[in-house]
């Protein structure tokens, strides 16, 4: 057994953090649209939630809208 896993570098599926976080879907995906981390397999979409942690912490505060702001003129 190795003794240096750590679960939060696991990547969860989506619906964890709909449970603990007490998201939506959209939420999530605006997240991802935004800049989470996340990790395709097939049609499943998983997040470590160290990553998930550190958007947040990035993020603290800021809103993050439906629509990506790449590409917009300033």
């Amino acid at each position: 057994m190795n003794s240096d896993f750590d679960p939060r570098f696991t990547p969860l599926p989506i619906s964890y953090f709909e449970q603990k976080y007490e998201l939506s879907r959209p939420t999530i995906w605006r997240y991802r649209r935004a800049g989470l981390p996340s990790i395709g397999v097939g049609d499943k979409i998983f997040i470590r939630e160290s990553d998930f942690v550190a958007f947040l912490t990035k993020m603290d505060g800021k809103t993050v809208s439906a629509v990506s702001n790449k590409g917009a003129k300033g």
